[in-house]
């Protein structure tokens, strides 16, 4: 039986300013279908840079860039559930981790990460290690370290367009990643033989993380202690009573402002209180008018005053320029021959001398014109502020003249009730920060229970160190055993693709990658074997009762690449070599998929899938408007609507 926890992905919520959508997942097989360019695989690419993926190409996806810039991964770990929180634009470097589901966020502190803190993290939860693999500098005798985490892990879980079918699978074609891919096969079937003084290593630094998560929980108790509020019901309690009070004050509020706009439309109805009323109006549209005009004005006299002052510089390097070419006389230098060293006689000629006299002068004289047309336009724009400035006090004081007569024929009508709502929002605003306070310790409660989880997850793992300390001496389950385990299963699947002849058919007990009559899955050439066997590889390992660390995810983006469909009839291209044109084999393996997700989450982006499977579709997306970012979709329209 398996005894590694199980990763689910829950939800992905897609959030800007003013859009934001959520996509739900369930345990089993989940279909994301539609037509090309609609956002299918962008889901997939989405949740995968949740979890670590180094950057979106925002630039392809305009719709996302437009309306986005952050998201949320809602996920469980066996029965715990987090919420990740990463942004799109700024800032990319930073994971935000929620102890608790998304609509409750508000409500919990979150835990910054930097990339490598949250590897470690996703791995802690999968009750996983990270293997610190020995290599060497290029071009040094020196050593370093790196580290095998989760991002090598999730090769294992989601195979996107480009690597599906390809000698790209588990990212072969790059130097730095697949190297690590052994040492993750053997991480996933606690195969990796760790010495102990690498065992005693992990003791401590387990036992160093407690008693740093110890600490930080008394340093936490303190600060509620000092304030009273170590008893977490007693808290809510009390904050249910601020709630009350809170709203029984803001329903008195409604409650007069209610009254205070019916005397409003009363003393609007008054003929002589609605034409003062409407001259006012008129009034603070003129005044507006001609504010706007004197601040447009000091726009231009600013913009004209930098232009002014450019001219002037230019003007002080034209007469430099003029007095140098006074000063300077080449006709009065004498010439020597380099040769003989003898005085050669030079004819002057002034035309040249006068030629630049004159561009100078017309030059400066441009200039000048220039320089008194900025001065001109700055002191119309000067003159018309002071005449609005004018404009603007007698307008007032004509305001003011009729915001008295407005007074005098609403004062027997009138009620002091501007008096009693300055007194409510005291109160309220007052209650609020009393309530403010306590929601800061509620959330200091609430990080005490999630650094609680953490000093119980680190305690089960020592406990899974100490116990693989002791028992070093003892073998471990034979290698061979799980290797023949899986090759059987592999072969399954592939018989189950109609591949028949599975003589020297099997998974390498030292790379551990798959072959076919022979050749490994990185020596096939036809695409659609690739494929079958890439399949029947990742679906033997997660199936696998001996899969301990494995996060039971499976991702897989466009399978009818290299089959044909039940929908459309394929068209073999030069660039498909290899393609299955067999609907049933392309339904077997939907149906792979089907009976592997009664114990893992499978998510499967395909354009048209097999009818039968049509049950387990989630989203069918559209191009264009209706596709995953789809306005019609919006949550923040609903909830205004609501």
């Amino acid at each position: 039986m398996k005894v590694g926890l199980q990763m689910r992905i829950n939800k992905l919520i897609i959030q800007g300013p003013q859009y934001k959508r959520t996509l739900s997942f369930t345990t089993g097989l989940n279909i994301i279908s539609g037509e090309k360019t609609s956002g299918k695989s962008l889901v997939l690419s989405l949740i995968d840079f949740a979890l670590g993926k180094d950057k979106i190409n925002l630039v392809v996806q305009k719709e996302l860039n437009q309306y986005a810039d952050r998201i949320f991964l809602e996920c469980f770990f066996s029965d715990d559930v987090y919420t990740i929180e990463r942004t799109l634009k700024k800032d990319k470097s930073k994971f935000m981790v929620y102890y608790c589901p998304f609509e409750n966020i508000d409500e919990y502190i979150p835990q910054k990460m930097i990339k490598s803190e949250f590897q470690t993290f996703i791995m802690d939860n999968l009750g996983a290690y990270e293997y610190e693999k020995v290599k060497g500098i290029p071009k040094s005798e020196d050593l370093t370290t790196e580290t095998v985490s989760f991002r090598d892990l999730f090769r294992f879980c989601f195979v996107n367009q480009q690597q599906l079918g390809t000698h790209a699978f588990l990212s072969h074609n790059e130097a730095m990643k697949k190297y690590k891919n052994p040492i993750v096969f053997e991480i996933i079937f606690d195969l990796v033989d760790r010495g102990q003084n690498e065992i005693q290593s992990e003791i401590a630094k387990k036992s160093n993380i407690i008693n740093n998560l110890e600490r930080s929980i008394a340093e936490l108790s303190g600060y509620l202690k000092q304030r009273d509020n170590n008893d977490f019901f007693k808290l809510e309690e009390e904050i249910e009573n601020f709630d009350e009070e809170i709203l029984l004050l803001q329903n008195n509020r409604m409650s007069i402002l209610h009254r205070q706009n019916e005397i409003d439309e009363a003393n609007k109805s008054n003929d002589s209180y609605r034409l003062v009323y409407e001259e006012i109006l008129k009034i603070d549209n003129y005044l507006n008018k001609v504010k706007k005009s004197s601040s447009n004005l000091h726009l231009g006299i600013e913009s004209n005053s930098i232009l002014l002052n450019d001219y002037m510089n230019e003007r002080k390097n034209i007469e430099a320029t003029e007095q140098i070419n006074y000063m300077l006389k080449i006709d009065d230098q004498d010439l020597m021959c380099p040769l003989c060293h003898t005085i050669i006689e030079k004819k002057s000629d002034n035309s040249d001398e006068l030629n630049t006299k004159k561009a100078l002068q017309s030059i400066r004289k441009e200039i000048d014109n220039k320089i008194k047309m900025v001065e001109r336009v700055i002191n119309t724009s000067q003159k018309k502020i002071v005449d609005n400035e004018n404009e603007i006090e007698k307008i007032t004081t004509k305001k003011r003249i009729l915001q008295r007569t407005l007074a005098e024929f609403s004062k027997e009508v009138k009620t002091p009730y501007l008096s009693e709502l300055n007194a409510l929002n005291v109160q309220i605003n007052k209650l609020e920060q009393e309530k403010s306070i306590l929601l800061e310790s509620k959330r200091v409660h609430k990080k005490i229970s999630e650094l609680e989880k953490k000093i119980e997850k680190n305690q089960d793992l020592l406990a899974a160190l100490k116990t693989r300390l002791n028992n070093l001496k003892n073998q471990q389950l034979d290698k061979k055993t799980i290797i023949d385990s899986i090759s059987s299963k592999y072969k399954d699947n592939l018989a189950l693709m109609r591949y028949n002849d599975l003589s020297d058919t099997y998974i390498d007990e030292n790379t551990y990658i798959p072959y076919y009559q022979g050749s490994s899955v990185y020596e096939q050439e036809s695409g659609g074997l690739l494929e079958c066997m890439q399949f029947s590889y990742l679906e033997s390992i997660v199936s696998s009762e001996y899969s301990k660390h494995h996060p039971q995810l499976l991702m897989f983006d466009t399978i009818s690449k290299y089959f044909g469909t039940n929908v459309i009839k394929q068209k073999i291209e030069d660039d498909e070599k290899g393609m299955i044109n067999d609907p049933q084999v392309y339904l077997n393996i939907f149906q792979i998929l089907e009976n592997l997700g009664k114990n893992n989450q499978i998510i499967v982006v395909e354009n048209t899938p097999p009818e039968e499977m049509l049950k387990y579709e989630k989203y069918s997306f559209r191009s264009g408007e209706r596709g995953l970012i789809d306005l019609t979709e919006n949550e923040f329209v609903d909830d205004q609507t609501e």
